[in-house]
């Protein structure tokens, strides 16, 4: 999986450097900083029985790079970023905490319009870059992946003074939790909603 992330990073930042090399103009290139709405899916074991719902929204940030490659209407927008996760856990009253830090890759398909707008959608990858755990979540020490697999979606608005808003909803798809048998939790899927802003530094 990660042979798989570093080759995506690179064929991305190939592209980026062609299309600079052609045109400048079509190239957009920018920082962005924001707020993660962390909550990520739980099922976890009790007495015997399945249930789920046990994980509480968790504020985090993040922070990094994007690129837009404009293509008329139609953009590619890959992004490299630093990205807080996790979450609160309760289960049968006991409690604790799975704190994750991302280098997340997006690479999203872009559609402009109205010269303001956009709405964007494509798949993420992550590398764990840290983890810690804090009370029941402990028992999932070394039991879980150091990789995830996401669907980004979101909107756009680009400001003035070279400035844009998004919004946007990260759905993962990977089971982060390896071993069932560590603990009560059986699975943890992330999930966050995204506020960002960003400052294009060349190509608006």
């Amino acid at each position: 999986m990660k042979r798989k992330i570093q080759f995506i990073a690179m064929s991305t930042l190939m592209l980026v450097a062609l299309v600079s090399f052609d045109s400048a103009a079509q190239l957009e290139l920018g920082v962005k900083a924001g707020l993660n709405f962390n909550s990520a899916t739980v099922d976890a074991v009790s007495n015997g029985a399945s249930y789920d719902d046990v994980a509480d929204t968790r504020t985090g940030y993040h922070f990094g790079a994007y690129a837009h490659i404009k293509l008329g209407p139609i953009g590619i927008q890959p992004e490299a970023y630093y990205s807080v996760q996790g979450a609160d856990i309760s289960v049968d009253g006991a409690k604790g905490a799975i704190n994750s830090n991302y280098l997340q890759i997006p690479v999203l398909v872009r559609f402009n319009f109205l010269k303001m707008f956009n709405i964007h959608a494509g798949p993420q990858f992550g590398i764990v870059v840290s983890e810690d755990y804090e009370g029941i979540a402990d028992d999932l020490k070394g039991q879980t992946t150091d990789t995830d697999f996401s669907i980004a979606a979101g909107v756009g608005v680009d400001l003035p003074f070279n400035l844009n808003v998004t919004a946007r909803y990260v759905k993962g798809f990977t089971d982060v939790v390896e071993d069932s048998q560590a603990s009560d939790i059986e699975s943890m899927k992330n999930a966050m909603f995204q506020l960002s802003i960003g400052y294009a530094l060349l190509g608006r």
